[in-house]
């Protein structure tokens, strides 16, 4: 096996070995009653692979690949998003030459938007599969498959069915960018976002504010309001105070009289940069409800508009007085709408003003976050109702995270689903959700509870249509059980795109028995919220593995930290709102793991325009460097620590590939002392200390790997592997055993002992890898002897490895950590015997270990002096010295020597390291021969047992 896998075709079978047919390999042996269930967070069809994808996508195989091997069934069956703006944009700005000057229907961009989806789909499906990742790929599901849409249908019409569903006029997140409504799972919140930000003036009218009494008769007062949002000035319909804060009239040299909280004087006065004199204060806020006042942009005959209470004021900023524009602010909704106030919206879909916006003003078709806003700003200052200007506000400002365009509050009549009724049950229903990292769960539970309703309903042609009718001379809709099964049935045979399309009568789509009343209807041209399509991705995988009593449908849910608000919600929301049954439960997920984003090395977030980006390719194929390849990507997503955002870099990854390295080293030189393995073992209690010792580590390190794979921290497994590699196997086992292995006879029982040991090492260690790095395990499987193999055809079909009980062995562990402390006062003295005496290796001394007779320590080191092998003296293959023996004066060297005192179990001990006292054997460099250049007596043994298996005899 070559230090580096050679770049040929050979990978291409390793890796069919190691995933497709091992996938299907499992599905036939592994009962299904001991299932586990991964379900996919589908990726979005929407462009090439990168390293997030990556990450999130190895994470799971690690999973999937540990389950295999610890006996479970996988279900594993990939899947994609597809529908949405994205894909819809970008599918029309592919054609954007051959579309001039054409107008396309719903159909066309349907079309499009699929064959966009479905090339990246096929594209996307052979990058991860070349990551070796598994499973049931040729049974896929997307969201645009017929058989999907269904089954989302049908939980939207159960949903319609509990009265979780309505539509309302009311304010949402609007995106001109996108032109649609948004849910609050597609906002990002800009916090260096900058607004031009307004105190105004709107006048009181004192004999209309009974609550006043005459406190104001003679005084022409205005109320101060302060906002970031100037543009939502035409919307006005009320004001709104604090009944509990107290309120003050201020004179002001420039802008006459000012009522203003009395808590806010000061911040008023630097606005307009004055020091406002207070002329009548004590004015309570409950005092002021009920008055009323006029719209400063509106005629004196307008109709006035009420101050309200609400409980959303504070004195803690502005003005303690709140503009109200019911069709612009959820606040400002919910107050108008308990005084039956209806919102105000005269804006249009594109976010410009339409006519109704202060009509004579010349808003029209003016975009209100840019111009209209500037327009405003201009009409108040002509109307002197603008007190002051704050030009560059910085403040945190909702954004469309797919444009990465500001999104504004726009009233339109929309579809929710009422989250309300369900967040208690949600919330309640993650108990028994086991979440990593544990603050998952309070992160999830928080984007629950904040949440009151959920927009459903989008304004764009490709995705799942909302199966809904309207009365043509009414617009009443039409929606019903009754009337979106029948929808439904309709779809079933001919497919979404038919909502869209004429090949179906309108009349055909209204259920017979309305269809009689004469009422006419059209159908509507809203699709679903695409969290809506993937949150109800647990429906099809229900009809793919069917229902599991009791238990939910998917062991794991692992997704990117981003998910709590988006698929992970969803998800949990559409499978609260639809559970029947009190055995049934409630959570789609019975684990959710999250996962960070990628880095660079510096910490900083990848782009373009930094040059710091980098690639899936980049890791498997790196310029100029014989490195790499798809156990390094898999190394590096094992040796992250997920749980937070992961870097990335030239630096981290040569540190990647030296532990590859390392680790295809040791396997390579385990099967090598394989080669002659005839498989047969020799028995435990017949090994060494020295073998049974390195047994004891490997109980150990595969026990604390197993859970630790079982409580996914794999970076963990990759620290405890190569301190096992770099420790306990190539610092001492390994080392130790080479000059048995290379010396003594093939057959003797120290070195069939040792080849014993080392197929537990090599079986152990492909176990410990195989969910990491599948392709190098696979590849030492095929250099493997039978013995090894015992005719599986890969590591992971012989499952977990199970080291025996007896190995456990806690007082030789605890034995061998004095051993090792002798060790390493025999390893000082030879290097100070390299620095003074010129040594240049280890075989040329010997040790002497001086302790008194009869004590715990001669004790110990006796045991290790002379084992049940007759005449085998372990000690001089641990310290790696030509010879030890065990003395009770410090020797008289003929030439050098270094002592070292100790401790070792309450009784002195003096490691004495000299000059090797023997003749340098010339076949194993032991110093033991009697004369020089002669052979030792165990190497002239070992050559004679050759001599007579080959040659009958002794050569003459």
């Amino acid at each position: 096996m070559p230090i580096w896998p050679n770049k040929s075709s050979s990978k291409e079978e390793l890796l069919r070995k190691c995933s497709d047919e091992l996938y299907e390999w499992q599905r036939a042996n592994l009962p299904k009653q001991n299932l586990f269930v991964l379900h996919d967070g589908p990726p979005y069809a929407n462009g090439t692979l990168h390293l997030g994808h990556a990450l999130n996508k190895i994470l799971k195989d690690i999973v999937g690949r540990f389950q295999v091997l610890s006996g479970r069934h996988l279900s594993y069956i990939p899947g994609w998003d597809c529908h949405g703006l994205p894909i819809e944009l970008k599918a029309l700005q592919s054609h954007t030459e051959s579309l001039k000057g054409k107008a396309m229907d719903a159909a066309e961009i349907r079309s499009l938007a699929r064959e966009l989806a479905e090339k990246t789909i096929t594209e996307q499906m052979a990058e991860f599969r070349s990551w070796g990742v598994m499973g049931d790929w040729d049974n896929h599901w997307r969201t645009m498959d017929k058989d999907y849409e269904i089954s989302q249908l049908r939980v939207f019409k159960e949903m319609l069915k509990r009265g979780l569903l309505y539509r309302r006029f009311k304010p949402v997140f609007w995106s001109p960018s996108s032109g649609t409504a948004l849910a609050e799972a597609e906002l990002e919140y800009n916090e260096k976002h900058v607004s031009r930000a307004a105190f105004v003036a709107f006048p009181i009218r004192p004999t209309a504010s009974p609550g006043l009494g005459t406190r104001l008769d003679g005084i022409s007062v205005r109320a101060a309001v302060w906002t970031t949002t100037p543009w939502t000035i035409p919307a006005n319909k009320a004001i709104a105070i604090n009944a509990e804060i107290e309120y003050c009239v201020v004179d002001t040299e420039n802008h006459g009289k000012l009522l203003v909280a009395s808590g806010r004087v000061g911040e008023l006065g630097k606005g307009i940069n004055e020091q406002p004199k207070v002329i009548i204060d004590g004015i309570l806020g409950q005092n002021l409800v009920g008055a009323q006042y006029l719209h400063p942009l509106l005629r004196e005959d307008a109709q006035l508009q009420p101050i309200l209470p609400g409980d959303f004021v504070t004195a803690d900023s502005g003005t303690g007085l709140v503009h109200c524009a019911p069709g612009h602010g959820m606040d400002d909704y919910l107050l108008c709408r308990k005084h039956d106030i209806e919102p105000f919206s005269p804006v249009d879909n594109d976010g410009r003003f339409t006519e109704d916006a202060l009509p004579g003003y010349g808003l029209e078709g003016m975009e209100v976050l840019f111009g209209g806003t500037k327009k405003i700003l201009q009409i108040l200052m002509e109307s002197k109702a603008l007190l002051a200007l704050q030009p560059r506000f910085t403040h945190k400002y909702p954004y469309d995270w797919r444009t990465k365009r500001p999104v504004i509050v726009r009233a339109t009549a929309q579809w929710f689903a009422d989250v309300d009724v369900i967040k208690d049950v949600c919330v309640d229903s993650l108990k028994n959700v086991v979440f990593v990292p544990s603050s998952g769960r309070s992160r999830l539970t928080s984007y629950v509870n904040s949440r009151s309703e959920w927009c459903i309903s989008r304004q764009r042609a490709w995705g799942v249509p909302i199966p809904v009718l309207y009365d043509i001379d009414t617009n009443e809709p039409l929606l019903t059980g009754e009337s979106v099964e029948h929808i439904i049935g309709i779809l079933e045979e001919k497919g979404t795109d038919a909502w869209w399309g004429s090949g179906v009568p309108e009349e055909a789509w209204v259920p017979e028995p309305i269809r009689m009343t004469g009422k006419r209807y059209a159908r509507g041209k809203e699709t679903m919220d695409v969290w809506f399509d993937s949150g109800t991705s647990w429906a099809i995988l229900r009809s793919r593995i069917g229902q599991r009593e009791g238990k939910p449908l998917a062991d794991l849910y692992l997704e990117g930290s981003d998910q709590h608000r988006g698929w992970f919600q969803s998800s949990l929301l559409t499978s609260v709102a639809t559970t029947t049954g009190l055995s049934a439960a409630k959570t789609p997920f019975a684990m959710v793991v999250t996962h960070g984003f990628c880095l660079d090395e510096k910490g900083k977030k990848m782009s373009k325009s930094l040059g710091n980006t980098m690639a899936p390719v980049d890791v498997i194929q790196p310029k100029g460097k014989s490195i790499g390849g798809i156990d390094a990507l898999r190394l590096w997503v094992a040796s992250c620590d997920y749980t937070k955002d992961v870097s990335i870099g030239s630096t981290i990854l040569d540190g990647v590939n030296e532990n590859l390295r390392k680790l295809r080293v040791t396997l390579r030189f385990l099967l090598g002392n394989l080669e002659d393995w005839d498989g047969k073992e020799v028995d435990y209690f017949d090994l060494t200390k020295t073998d049974k010792y390195a047994l004891a580590q490997l109980y150990q390190v595969n026990r604390a790997i197993a859970e630790t794979y079982k409580n996914m921290h794999f970076n963990r497994v990759i620290q405890i592997i190569m301190s096992y590699t770099n420790t306990d196997l190539s610092a001492f086992y390994l080392d130790v055993t080479k000059d048995s292995m290379y010396s003594d006879p093939k057959d003797s029982q120290r070195r069939r002992g040792i080849q014993t040991v080392i197929y537990h090492i090599l079986r152990n260690y492909l176990s410990i890898l195989t969910p990491i790095v599948p392709l190098l395990t696979q590849e030492v499987w095929s250099h493997a002897t039978s013995f090894v193999t015992k005719g599986a055809t890969g590591p992971a079909q012989l499952g977990w490895y199970k080291p025996v009980e007896t190995w456990n062995d806690e007082n030789l562990i605890e034995e061998f950590k004095h051993i090792n402390a002798i060790h390493s006062l025999v390893k000082r003295g030879i290097e100070k015997a390299r620095v003074e005496q010129g040594v240049k290796v280890n075989l040329e001394a010997s040790a002497v270990l001086v302790t008194s007779e009869g004590s715990k320590a001669r004790k110990l080191l006796e045991k290790y002096g002379e084992h049940i092998i007759p005449g085998t003296n372990e000690l001089p293959h641990i310290f790696i010295v030509s010879a030890v023996s065990l003395g009770e004066a410090i020797p008289t060297s003929p030439t050098w020597k270094h002592a070292e005192r100790t401790n070792l179990l309450g009784d002195d001990c003096t490691v004495v390291v000299q000059r090797a006292l023997g003749n340098k054997c010339p076949r194993c460099w032991v110093y033991t021969s009697e004369n020089p250049d002669e052979i030792c007596d165990r190497c002239e043994n070992t050559i004679t047992s050759l001599a007579k298996k080959y040659c009958g005899s002794l050569p003459a």
